[in-house]
């Protein structure tokens, strides 16, 4: 019998628009993921229970969502569940429920990197799921079968939680620091060890106290961004005190590619978090009292082989 006859999985994505002229191409962007991710079967089974859309609507935050995307996604789903309904009147079919599983939200209390997930994977226990998938829509091109399949695989035999070693970023998800671009995680285990710590949540806009890390961008040179997200470093670290190995880093079996807007904002956001990311995780590590090596040790030996 497969994980998939015996748990249920969901997915969790995150989704703000800085500003309205961004609002049409990120929904055309859910509604992409959305589209793969309601559809995909491992061995004839669905892979998703439930799949949440969150939006990020707490303005005490920087990346907080202009107030327009959670009603242009809601309205397009509207749009294609009634569309679906009449193909299958017209054809004297059962009406479709394939997306009553989405469920979209703003989140009006919690940053974008731990309040938000935490908000996530609570609505997703609730409705008994068992393991969530955390994705960045930015990376649908890798939501494939044959990436998802080796995933599940790996959590049926014992991973706590799994990450794709996406080309971007592989050296360090190899290295066992799992990203949450793409990463399914056993929600009981993630909740036994506190989940998303909010020492790793973005800082209030106004707060003058914020720490600040210096980075390297290979296209802008010089970044900063604040010290926040990498937020997967203290459940990470935490599991594998706990329960020892437990982490499973997967490589691609099918390539993708990492799709970033060309507003010149997102752009700048993007370069100054992936510039910073090597340090915020080793700040991270440090205030757990660990280094890297004990991450690389905390992946489970079938899976070091990999690297």
């Amino acid at each position: 019998m497969s994980l998939l006859d015996r748990k249920r999985v969901g997915l969790v994505l995150r989704v703000f628009s800085l500003k309205p002229e961004l609002v049409e191409k990120n929904v055309q962007q859910v509604l992409e993921t959305l589209a793969i991710a309601n559809n995909l079967r491992v061995k004839g089974k669905l892979v998703f229970s439930r799949i949440d859309v969150l939006v990020s609507a707490d303005d005490r935050y920087g990346d907080t969502d202009c107030g327009l995307t959670r009603e242009a996604i809601e309205k397009a789903l509207a749009e294609d569940r009634q569309e679906a309904i009449d193909y299958a009147i017209q054809r004297d079919q059962p009406h479709p429920g394939g997306l009553d599983t989405i469920h979209v939200a703003e989140v009006g209390n919690g940053d974008i990197f731990c309040g938000m997930l935490n908000y996530g994977i609570a609505k997703q226990v609730r409705d008994r799921i068992d393991y969530t998938m955390i994705l960045s829509f930015q990376v649908m091109k890798y939501l494939t079968v044959e990436n998802v399949e080796p995933m599940l695989t790996a959590l049926e035999a014992g991973a706590r939680v799994a990450g794709l070693a996406l080309t971007e970023l592989a050296p360090s998800i190899l290295d066992g620091r799992i990203a949450n671009t793409f990463a399914i995680w056993d929600n009981i285990s993630l909740l036994t060890v506190g989940g998303f710590d909010l020492r790793a949540a973005k800082p209030l806009k106004d707060d003058r106290l914020a720490d600040y890390v210096r980075g390297w961008s290979a296209e802008k040179g010089e970044v900063f961004y604040n010290s926040a997200g990498v937020e997967e470093m203290f459940p990470l670290i935490r599991m594998i005190k706990l329960f020892g190995p437990c982490t499973a880093p997967i490589h691609p079996v099918t390539g993708g590619r990492w799709e970033v807007s060309n507003d010149p904002d997102v752009q700048k956001r993007e370069q100054s978090k992936l510039g910073t990311k090597f340090e915020r995780q080793m700040r991270w590590a440090v205030a757990e009292d660990v280094d890297f090596s004990f991450l690389r040790g905390g992946v489970m030996p079938e899976y070091r082989q990999q690297q």
